[in-house]
């Protein structure tokens, strides 16, 4: 999986597409909760694709707890996985894709 959920150039490839949609229908099959396991993912994009996925399409209460974590919520989980170090250097453009996609998300779940 070469593409990055931050690459927002490339959000109308098939391959984006396909990555958003099979991550949309199992959250869809599974239920969130279910789904956010994949938070836990060893694959790093595993881990970022699926937060990304939840936080964007999923929309969990900002209050609901990760049950796989005990402790923290689903929120806090997603955007750990997110703001943690990339495994490999990212474009610039996409480092700032990022840091903006968080600044929004903070602002909807009113995080700020």
């Amino acid at each position: 999986m070469e593409i990055h959920p931050f690459d927002f150039n490339k959000t109308d490839t098939e391959e984006y597409k396909g990555i958003v949609a099979l991550g949309k229908e199992l959250m869809e099959e599974l239920g969130i909760q279910n789904f956010a396991r994949f938070i836990m993912e060893y694959q790093y994009r595993v881990g970022i694709w699926s937060s990304f996925i939840i936080l964007e399409y999923g929309r969990p209460d900002r209050n609901e707890i990760l049950k796989i974590s005990g402790t923290e919520t689903i929120l806090a989980s997603c955007l750990g996985k997110i703001e943690q170090n990339e495994i490999d250097e990212l474009p610039n453009e996409i480092i700032e894709n990022k840091k903006s996609w968080i600044r929004k998300i903070n602002t909807c779940y009113n995080t700020v």
